[in-house]
C-alpha cells in the first residue's frame, strides 16, 4: 500500500533507550511501527485495557503512586508512575515515559511511547495499517523479528509484538493501535527482554488509564 501521509510519522522512535542524562548513548530513539502490543496471549502491555480513547472528559481518580500527564493540545490525559520521566520533545511523539534508572549497569531504561498520526483522509483498515508498519520495521530494525500480530474484535485495537536490535541493544517491543476519527493512536512498550514481565503491570496500569476528552 502506497501512503501519502510519510510513514515517518507512523514508524515513531519508540525507545529513548539509555539513561535519560546519557543523550548521546547508542541507544537513541530506536523505530517502533504504527501498532504493536501483542495480540495473542503474549505480555502485551495490557490484554484488556484499550488504548483507544475514551470519550470520557473527565478523568478517573489519580492511582496510588501515580500522575497525571495532560496533553491540551492533542486531548489526551494518562496516569504515569511519579517515578518515571516524562520526555515531550521527541519528533514524532507526542511523550514518552520512561522507567528510572535503577544502577550504573542500567543501560537501558524500559519504555511507554504515545504517538498519534493524522492519516491525511485515508480510509485504511488497522490491518493495512499494520502491514505497512511491518514493512517499514524490517527496514529499520536489526534482525526484526514479528512475534504476533492481530486485530481484537471485542474491543477494535491491533496488538503486535517484535523484537530486534538498536545499535548495540537487543529489545522488545509490544504495541497497540487504534483508528479513530482519521487518526492513529499507537501505544508502545519497549524493555529489554530480561526485562519485559519487570514493568508488564504498571504498562498496563498506565494503558488502562489513557483517554481523551473534549
Amino acid at each position: 500500500m502506497k501512503w501519502s501521509v510519510p510513514l515517518g510519522l507512523a514508524i515513531v522512535l519508540a525507545a529513548c533507550g539509555g539513561k535519560s542524562d546519557d543523550k548521546k548513548n547508542d541507544a537513541s530513539p530506536s523505530p517502533s511501527a504504527s501498532a504493536s502490543a501483542s495480540a495473542s496471549p503474549s505480555p502485551s502491555p495490557s490484554p484488556s485495557p484499550s488504548p483507544s480513547p475514551s470519550a470520557s472528559a473527565s478523568t478517573a481518580a489519580l492511582k496510588e503512586g501515580f500522575k497525571l500527564y495532560d496533553n491540551a493540545e492533542y486531548k489526551l490525559r494518562m496516569q504515569y508512575p511519579t517515578t518515571w520521566t516524562v520526555q515531550d520533545s521527541i519528533p514524532g511523539v507526542v511523550a514518552a515515559f520512561l522507567s528510572p534508572v535503577e544502577d550504573d549497569k542500567d543501560t537501558f531504561q524500559e519504555n511507554v511511547n504515545l504517538v498519534v498520526q493524522d492519516l491525511g483522509g485515508q480510509e485504511v483498515t488497522l490491518e493495512q495499517y499494520a502491514e505497512a508498519s511491518q514493512q517499514q520495521l524490517k527496514q529499520l530494525i536489526t534482525d526484526y523479528k514479528l512475534i504476533s500480530s492481530a486485530t481484537s474484535t471485542e474491543d477494535g485495537v491491533h496488538y503486535m509484538e517484535y523484537t530486534g536490535k538498536q545499535g548495540q541493544l537487543s529489545l522488545h517491543w509490544e504495541q497497540a493501535t487504534v483508528l479513530d476519527a482519521g487518526k492513529a493512536y499507537v501505544i508502545t512498550y519497549t524493555a529489554a527482554p530480561e526485562s519485559v514481565d519487570k514493568y508488564a503491570d504498571t504498562v498496563a496500569e498506565m494503558v488502562d488509564t489513557l483517554e481523551s476528552y473534549e
